[in-house]
């Protein structure tokens, strides 16, 4: 009897150390792969951190005022504005304040974010396979391996940079980390209450991911198909103690998804996003770019960011049929292996379902875009894994891991040289233009960068054969009648820098005729024409029609100034330089139009501090006129302020 209570008591000694080794090499495990995700995000994205605002980052981050309003965020009723996405402006507001315009701070977040939302697919993915133990089929000696894999798949993908580089993207980053690990506090949490029932632990995993789900929402609307990923995930891997499934829950829980689905969609909820095309229409493009989808995921050589896909007839052609084929293909697939190979079923039903929102009866301006992968992807290495797992014998682990290892260098180098495209809107729009040279969208944005870029050409010869580039871009875009009015109000600017203001103002009004907001530019560059002309006076009233119209505008602003000076209104000239500059900081020449203002008025001090200003931001100044200036200030009966 004694000898038998040694024994279980030795037993049980050595089943509590296992546990406790177990449980320090799980721990070992989560952090080495935590360090090997975070210096592999930091080393493929090194060349990421000085990439250029771009495209909707301007509107965004650089023109919204709530982004650089903290007190926005203060208001509890703005949090509940879902189509605002206030949690991501928040995260912007942030960087905001920290460095204002400085893009190293905005990519910093941005790849941190990445790499965490990897890590969370890390850990959802090892828990996931590690649900799998009992079926004897996958070989969970490739847990960890696996579990890795698809992390690092998920990090150093192609597709994932415009995610990550792209600043205003870090909107789908943030919903996707939310929404995954919304799935994994919710899969732990279903396992803990099915194990010990509801106990403090289990209720707090279940809140926490009902929790998640919501912040992913308030990141970007597509995180709003968790519920869905949660019955996903009770259908393939939550099970009772004896192996079946929790019925009540899929059939209550689906049933309650469908019909608020159904609510929506028929009480007109549903939101659009543009009304240039109809639902049917969108969801027609949406089968037609599903298989180019495909091929990035597998081949991603040829990215672009602007791939610009048309709305055409047939809406159910060639094209939308393969796309048709390859869904249900999907389906019924991820049905027939639903009790052969669960981590590829799951992987091809979570691709669908996180493509939901963005590729289904919702239209978007944009039909194909890149960042929409990144959720997705997840599926793609579920998908990976399943089939090395299921199909591949242990004895060849090394080949494997060789060959694993080849295809994430490869990745890991093309997003490294996919970076290098974002660095600037001309390296970006270029990229996109030798891709896709019938593009009219990328014609007018290119030729925007070019004209943009031409202010450091090194004299004027060069400038103009910059600007008259960008005209030929211009003109073409307009041929294929597609940014008509951008493309008219971009020319019109360029042929202004030309010193061409007749033909300039022809293309301003087109550009009025289609959008009256912007009428402005037209008495804006009709001011400038009558000033070269010296006709100050009627420059004089262009110019104040133009600041009615619009006072936010840097260089009808300066342009007020000079025409004020002209005019003797000294105090007038000062005021607009002054707001010019708090527009447009970089305008450090006005630090002289000021000065002399003040010169003009008699406050020779106020001129010497902005003389020197000018200095000290290196314009050049004129010495005689810094030292006239002292000795007025010095002299008899004149006081320094």
């Amino acid at each position: 009897m004694i000898y038998l209570t040694l024994c279980e008591s030795r037993r049980r000694k050595e089943v509590k150390k296992k546990a406790k080794d177990q449980k320090a090499n799980k721990s070992k495990l989560v952090l080495i792969s935590g360090i090997i995700l975070l210096v592999a995000g930091f080393i493929v994205y090194s060349n990421s951190f000085d990439c250029a605002f771009h495209w909707d980052d301007y509107k965004v981050i650089l023109g919204n005022e709530k982004v650089h309003d903290p007190g926005f965020f203060a208001d509890p009723g703005n949090w509940m504005k879902v189509n605002l996405r206030p949690l991501s402006l928040f995260t912007f507001a942030l960087n905001w304040s920290a460095g204002g315009e400085n893009v190293l701070g905005y990519h910093l977040v941005n790849l941190i974010l990445h790499i965490l939302t990897a890590f969370i697919v890390f850990l959802l993915a090892r828990f996931t396979i590690s649900l799998l133990a009992g079926d004897d089929r996958f070989d969970q000696r490739l847990k960890d391996g696996s579990a890795v894999f698809i992390a690092l798949l998920f990090l150093l993908h192609p597709l994932q940079t415009m995610a990550v580089t792209y600043i205003i993207q870090r909107m789908t980053i943030l919903a996707a980390l939310f929404y995954l690990l919304a799935v994994y506090l919710y899969a732990r949490g279903r396992m803990a209450y099915l194990g010990k029932g509801l106990t403090k632990r289990s209720a707090a995993l279940l809140i926490l991911a009902f929790l998640s789900g919501i912040l992913g929402i308030l990141s970007k609307q597509n995180a709003v198909t968790f519920p869905a990923a949660f019955i996903l995930n009770e259908l393939f891997f939550v099970r009772k103690p004896d192996g079946s499934m929790c019925r009540k829950y899929i059939i209550s829980g689906a049933t309650v998804l469908m019909l608020g689905f159904l609510l929506v969609l028929f009480a007109g909820w549903l939101p659009m996003e543009t009304t240039n095309f109809t639902r049917f229409e969108y969801l027609s493009a949406q089968f037609g770019v599903f298989h180019k989808y495909l091929l990035l995921i597998l081949f991603p050589l040829s990215q672009n960011a602007d791939y610009f896909i048309r709305i055409e007839p047939p809406l159910i052609g060639f094209i939308q049929l393969i796309g048709i084929v390859l869904i249900l293909a999907f389906i019924g697939l991820g049905v027939y292996l639903f009790k052969r190979n669960k981590l590829v079923s799951f992987g091809l039903f979570w691709f669908l379902l996180s493509m939901a929102v963005e590729s289904g009866i919702i239209p978007i301006r944009d039909v194909m875009m890149e960042h929409r992968m990144y959720l997705p992807l997840f599926g793609a290495g579920l998908i990976t894994a399943g089939l090395i797992m299921r199909y591949l014998p242990y004895r060849l682990i090394m080949s494997m891991y060789v060959g694993g290892a080849i295809i994430l260098i490869a990745l890991a180098f093309t997003t490294y040289s996919r970076n290098e495209a974002w660095k600037t809107d001309l390296s970006l729009w270029q990229d996109s233009y030798d891709k896709n040279p019938e593009n009219p969208r990328v014609m007018n944005n290119l030729g925007l960068a070019i004209k943009v870029n031409s202010n450091l050409a090194p004299n004027i010869r060069e400038r103009e054969i910059e600007l008259k580039r960008a005209i030929n871009l211009f003109t073409n875009s307009m041929k294929m009648d597609t940014i008509f009015v951008q493309a008219f109000m971009n020319r019109g600017l360029s042929y202004f820098e030309l010193g061409k203001y007749d033909m300039a103002m022809k293309d301003i009004e087109i550009v009025v005729e289609k959008k009256p907001k912007e009428e402005y530019l037209y008495h804006y560059i009709e001011g400038v024409t009558f000033a070269k002309q010296g006709l100050i006076k009627a420059a004089d009233i262009s110019f104040d029609l133009a600041f009615r119209l619009n006072d936010h505008f840097a260089p009808l602003l300066t342009w007020r100034g000079l025409v004020s000076a002209e005019m003797e209104q000294y105090q007038k000239a000062i005021n607009n330089f002054q707001a010019s500059l708090k527009l447009d900081p970089e305008q450090t020449i006005l630090f002289i139009n000021i000065s002399q203002m003040y010169s003009y008025l008699g406050d020779y001090s106020a001129a010497l501090d902005w003389i020197k200003k000018a200095q000290a931001a290196k314009e050049k100044v004129d010495y005689e006129y810094i030292q006239r200036l002292e000795e007025l200030i010095s002299g008899p009966g004149i006081q320094r302020r």
